[in-house]
């Protein structure tokens, strides 16, 4: 188990951490609150303080750093980008400095460091089961996604063989495990969700890997959860209609961010690539499934260093593994809240 995963466990399963928070209150708290643009805001040393984080300026006005014996939250005015233990987490809304006080929009706090720090502390919805799981390999058939042209690597070939390796490391775990698909075919994007929805699965596992035209030496991995609903996604630069649309995949938004949070932390652990952060999209499985759900990008077929990786069975057997260590994780932080 890496240093990280443990800080990780105990970050999750102690009570010290949550302190008063435990007893499913708003969050609100004490410390001022503030409008900007419309999005609520409320002032971050107050909020984490109540997690047994203490508060600590870098810069003054510019960036602080929230720490306790196991968790460490670094932020800064104006950035979506925050470091909790040492991984990249992007926010929904970018932090706010104003007359000396750094703040972070209600719904961040609420939906992903709430959950993060105490997720007994989440009143709705409830902590869900874990018994089903559904993996998803991406693309398949015609559909063979994002491609190593000089290599003749099919992203829709290695989705697959990760996503079979995983089943047979969960079904050991005493999982029933459904498959989107379990040979090369082409399953559309909303029969995915569906073949989960029917199945009951209390758990969505969306497999891919990454590629981007003209900058082969980008690399590394990246995790992606249902945007919350009012909130912009990672990749948009603007709002619009569709963020204030309440998406079958917003009713768990808190375990989204636990799950993701736990499943980014192994990804990165176990394959050592360069951490791209765990992000928010509406991508049509994320937003159609009813149960928590993720989606890996483990990887760039277009970087050619990281394709030759991707293409041994032994970085996709550590894939498989890390997405394992991922559930157990987030299974362990789930039955910790259910026994409290």
């Amino acid at each position: 188990m890496s240093a990280a995963f443990a800080a990780l466990i105990l970050l999750v399963g102690s009570s010290a951490l949550a302190g008063s928070a435990a007893s499913k209150t708003t969050i609100s708290g004490s410390g001022s609150t503030i409008q900007v643009a419309g999005i609520g805001y409320l002032d971050a040393r107050a909020f984490f303080t109540r997690f047994g984080l203490k508060a600590a300026w870098i810069e003054r006005g510019q960036s602080m750093r929230l720490q306790s014996s196991v968790a460490r939250i670094e932020i800064e005015d104006d950035k979506r980008d925050v470091n909790v233990n040492g991984l990249r987490v992007l926010m929904g809304e970018p932090a706010v400095e104003r007359d000396g006080t750094l703040y972070i929009s209600r719904i961040d706090a609420e939906k992903l460091f709430l959950p993060l720090l105490s997720p007994s502390s989440v009143a709705s919805p409830a902590p869900p089961a874990l018994r089903v799981i559904a993996i998803d390999a991406g693309h398949g058939g015609q559909d063979t996604g994002t491609q190593n042209k000089a290599f003749k690597l099919d992203e829709k070939t290695f989705t697959l063989d990760v996503a079979m390796r995983l089943r047979a490391l969960l079904v050991q775990q005493g999982y029933k495990v459904i498959m989107t698909r379990t040979d090369d075919r082409f399953v559309e994007l909303p029969r995915r969700a569906e073949i989960a929805n029917k199945a009951g699965a209390d758990l969505f596992i969306s497999i891919h890997f990454n590629a981007v035209a003209g900058s082969p030496t980008v690399r590394g991995s990246e995790t992606y959860v249902m945007t919350p609903q009012y909130q912009r996604s990672t990749s948009s630069p603007k709002r619009d209609a569709s963020d204030n649309v309440r998406n079958p995949g917003n009713l768990n938004d808190p375990w989204n961010a636990l799950l993701g949070y736990h499943m980014h932390n192994q990804v990165i652990d176990s394959l050592r690539g360069e951490d791209r952060g765990f992000k928010r999209a509406r991508f049509a499985v994320l937003r159609l499934v009813n149960s928590p759900a993720v989606l890996i990008e483990a990887g760039y077929l277009s970087n050619n260093d990281e394709a030759r990786r991707i293409a041994t069975p032994a970085y996709r057997a550590a894939l498989a593994e890390a997405l394992a260590q991922g559930v157990r994780a987030y299974g362990l932080a789930i039955t910790t809240t259910k026994t409290r």
